[in-house]
């Protein structure tokens, strides 16, 4: 990676607000197909988004106009197709960040990007990158996180700001602001930093990191301590005295 900063880039100076759309992510892939070329750092931020989609095919659902759901669109050029996950770590990075500063709960992440505060998630993230030769030509952040909303279907695996903190009258636009400007300082951190460094920080961030704990790996429920994430994004796992390196949908945590 080169040394100096992404001169002009300012994430979200773009900001197109939405009452309501499908996907947030859907409706920024529509624009880039009409608008060429569609400037970096585009955000589309949506009052309301009934189709949002989460990782492993999974549907992330949101309360009208209590959570905050937003795609931002990047053109990380530097990097290479073998070093995708960098950019995935860098944003689970600048989510965390920002939302340790907002409660005294303990932040992780998840492997691979879906943010926990205590052992509740409290946001996701799905970033769909366009190939173009060796390198990376456009990527598609979507990210939703749950702000006012106190009720949810499944409230032992789900928090927000709202329950972690008491506060139910967080203005949604002044914090996309804030996000805006951590993943603006990370996305600087990976463009000008090895990604080494930045992985070593990831790793300090993992959810479950050193503990025994259930995971599903090919069917079957097995025991199994986090070791680190590597520099090729694999999730190693000591496994029955074994270390295992595992790609996404290989392995799942147990989380009851």
């Amino acid at each position: 990676m080169q040394n100096n900063n992404i001169s002009g880039l300012i994430i979200g100076q773009n900001t197109i607000y939405l009452d309501k759309v499908a996907s947030t992510n859907d409706y920024l892939r529509e624009l880039m197909s009409k608008f060429t070329p569609l400037a970096e750092g585009t955000a589309i931020l949506a009052e309301e988004q009934f189709q949002g989609k989460g990782q492993r095919g999974s549907v992330w659902v949101s309360e009208p106009g209590k959570n905050l759901t937003t795609s931002i669109l990047l053109k990380p050029y530097f990097l290479p197709i073998a070093q995708q996950f960098a950019l995935s770590a860098t944003i689970a990075i600048a989510v965390a960040k920002w939302l340790q500063c907002k409660t005294e709960q303990d932040v992780a992440v998840k492997w691979p990007n879906d943010i926990y505060a205590g052992n509740k998630k409290i946001a996701g993230i799905l970033i769909e990158n366009k190939l173009k030769g060796n390198s990376i030509e456009s990527s598609i952040v979507g990210i939703g996180i749950n702000i006012n909303q106190i009720n949810f279907d499944t409230t032992t695996t789900i928090t927000s700001l709202a329950v972690l903190t008491g506060k139910t009258n967080y203005v949604i636009k002044d914090l996309a602001i804030e996000l805006f400007k951590s993943i603006q300082q990370e996305y600087n951190n990976l463009f000008s930093q090895s990604w080494s460094q930045l992985l070593a920080y990831y790793n300090e961030l993992l959810f479950w990191k050193g503990q025994e704990r259930p995971f599903l790996v090919a069917g079957e429920e097995k025991q199994g301590i986090i070791q680190a994430v590597g520099i090729d994004g694999r999730l190693q796992v000591l496994i029955e005295d074994k270390l295992q390196q595992f790609e996404i949908k290989e392995i799942s945590h147990l989380i009851s």
